[in-house]
């Protein structure tokens, strides 16, 4: 018997739990498939980042989440004597959320496990392989591999491929990994307890031994030890070696060792990241080296921008050519990361003396430079995600609004309490006003032909909202993060996409507004605009073997 549903998951990491939660909150039948038979049980990735962070808002599961994340935490960089010569310490919670935050992977995997329990529509396949793939004009068929050896056949309407660094199935999409990997070798200790008590991550810069130790929730501790040229893994990785090296570097030789593990590092992305019905996402389609603390967190990113987009087709309420856009909006933005993430390790991992004092000569000399020293304490370095093509529209009279993340402040609604602007919106498309005369701006202005438009007016701090605008969910900016929407104090109208980004924008000036909606339609349309390439009957793939 053939089991079907809207959405087939193969891989249960982050990604393809995030994306079985997204798809199950909207609705949508989802099969997850996963060839272990339990989520991971020993440490991986261990930064998650505001973006992230509010992603897990979006699933519903902040709450659980939040009980196994050390919120808000910097970097310190040392020279090899001890001397601290920069410190990255982020103040902005632009997005809800501190930039930079510790995690446990294992208990963040369990918590996005239990939280697909709240969905009947959601069925969990552990412990099942995926043995071969064969898409069509309708669908996507696969059969799976028990591990005592019964075989289950599953027909989707779509495939997400969420299976990982060694994805079988980016072979099925006819994907090759571009980039590079590092020649170098990084040795990685997780440990139980420890004994420093610097809550930052200590970074030394040292060309002889580059170091990194990591905090994390629960007073855990990861140290992460480049190995020179020709050093054995084996000899390296030996409990002896790991204690003479935990001695050398800090207070926790007698720490309990849960991991030690050697990596090579890599510096890759997915040439193509789709066919018509199956999409790579996470380290499936991209791989970054763990300097930016970004690798997991890009995968997050993925799952939150195809979750609505398969949940609007889907449902039929956009076009299947929406679907085209998710590599066009989010390869440009994870490959961006893994740039800065190679340069970070060019920081972090200098090759000779001379280099690595120039190094922190040039940080001790943006210290100068209010500015210049800003951009780097405050982690305004790290690419912001800006979508120039794909589900936006341009904006009208040079806004820059149409295609970034929006704010999320803490607002203070009209009976007093105070919500998150994200719980606000909902998980839907939402139309936000912003300015003085928020309240009427979002009750009276169209609602571009979309389903469920949820209407929210923030106002700017110094405004309350007004109690007679009941279709309208209105509050008060009280952290101020919207204020830089609209510097001059103009209102602002902006359509939101589910994933927080701003689709459209413009100044509730002259006749903005109505130039934003007709190009609004008009982008709706073009999602309609293949239908027939892109539904109608095609030849059928042969069944491809992904073992």
């Amino acid at each position: 018997m053939i089991q079907e549903c809207d959405v087939a998951i193969v891989g249960a990491g982050p990604t393809g739990l995030t994306l079985a939660n997204l798809l199950g909150q909207a609705g949508l039948d989802v099969i997850l498939v996963e060839r272990n038979s339990s989520t991971v049980q020993e440490p991986r990735a261990v930064s998650i980042d505001d973006e992230s962070l509010r992603t897990m808002q979006a699933t519903g599961l902040l709450d659980s989440v939040l009980q196994d994340v050390a919120l808000d935490y910097g970097s310190h960089y040392f020279t090899r004597d001890g001397r601290c010569f920069a410190k990255v310490e982020p103040a902005t919670r632009e997005y809800g959320f501190p930039r930079r935050n510790a995690f446990t992977q294992p208990k963040l995997e369990a918590a996005l496990r239990r939280g697909l329990d709240r969905f009947p529509n959601v069925v969990t396949l552990f412990g099942h392989s995926c043995e071969t793939v064969a898409e069509d004009g309708s669908g996507v068929s696969l059969s799976l591999r028990s591990g005592s050896g019964g075989g289950i056949a599953i027909r989707a309407r779509y495939l997400a491929a969420c299976d990982g660094a060694s994805s079988a199935l980016r072979k099925v999409v006819g994907a090759a990994l571009c980039g590079s990997t590092y020649r170098q070798r990084w040795l990685i200790v997780d440990l139980a307890s420890t004994h420093e008590q610097l809550r930052q991550t200590r970074v030394v810069c040292d060309p002889d031994r580059p170091l990194i130790t990591l905090p994390g929730p629960d007073g855990i501790r990861r140290y992460e030890f480049m190995l020179r040229d020709g050093e054995d893994e084996e000899r390296a990785a030996h409990p002896d070696h790991v204690r003479a090296l935990l001695e050398a570097h800090g207070p926790d030789a007698d720490a309990r060792i849960v991991r030690r593990q050697v990596y090579a590092f890599h510096a890759r992305i997915a040439d193509r990241w789709n066919t018509q019905r199956i999409f790579l996402a996470g380290d499936a389609a991209h791989l970054s080296p763990p300097f930016a603390g970004q690798g997991m967190n890009s995968g997050v990113r993925d799952a939150h921008n195809l979750a609505w987009k398969l949940a609007e087709v889907i449902s039929g309420r956009l076009g299947p050519e929406l679907l085209t856009t998710y590599q066009r909006e989010r390869a440009p933005h994870a490959w961006a990361l893994i740039q800065l993430a190679i340069k970070m390790g060019r920081v972090m991992m200098p090759t000779s003396r001379r280099q690595a004092a120039m190094i922190q000569l040039g940080f001790r000399l943006a210290q100068l430079a209010p500015g210049i020293h800003a951009h780097f304490t405050q982690m305004k370095y790290k690419p912001k995600p800006f979508y120039e093509k794909g589900f936006v529209v341009p904006d009208d009279g040079g806004m820059r609004l149409a295609g970034r993340m929006l704010p999320q402040p803490l607002l203070q609604m009209t009976d007093r309490r105070y919500q998150r602007l994200d719980d606000v919106m909902g998980g839907q498309f939402a139309l936000v006003a912003y300015g003085p005369d928020a309240q009427h701006m979002a009750a009276t202005t169209e609602d571009f032909g979309l389903h469920s438009l949820r209407r929210v007016a923030v106002l700017p701090t110094t405004f309350n909202p007004a109690q007679d605008c009941p279709d309208v969910s209105a509050g008060r900016d009280t952290d101020g993060h919207m204020s830089s929407l609209s510097p001059a104090g103009r209102n602002v109208l902006m359509l939101v996409r589910p994933d927080r980004y701003v689709a459209a924008a413009a100044f509730a000036e002259g006749s903005s507004i109505a130039r934003m909606a007709r190009a609004m339609r008009d982008l709706a349309g073009q999602t309609w605009s293949a239908t027939a390439s892109a539904t109608g009957p095609i030849p059928a793939e042969p069944e491809a073997s992904i073992r």
